[in-house]
């Protein structure tokens, strides 16, 4: 049977899996932020002074 095909396991530790599980969430936040970053024009964009203003 090729190797494709014979079945693989991989032990990891709960930290460890916890830590892949966080990587891939924070992966999938920045994808949507690039996407919702590439469709704004910069004039709607605010400084990050102005950010920190509004949420004091």
């Amino acid at each position: 049977m090729p190797d494709q095909f014979k079945q693989k396991a991989v032990t990891l530790s709960a930290e460890a899996y916890q830590a892949l599980l966080d990587e891939l969430e924070d992966l999938r936040i920045e994808r949507v932020a690039c996407d919702r970053i590439a469709t704004v024009h910069a004039s709607e964009l605010l400084s990050l002074e102005t950010m920190r203003a509004r949420f004091r």
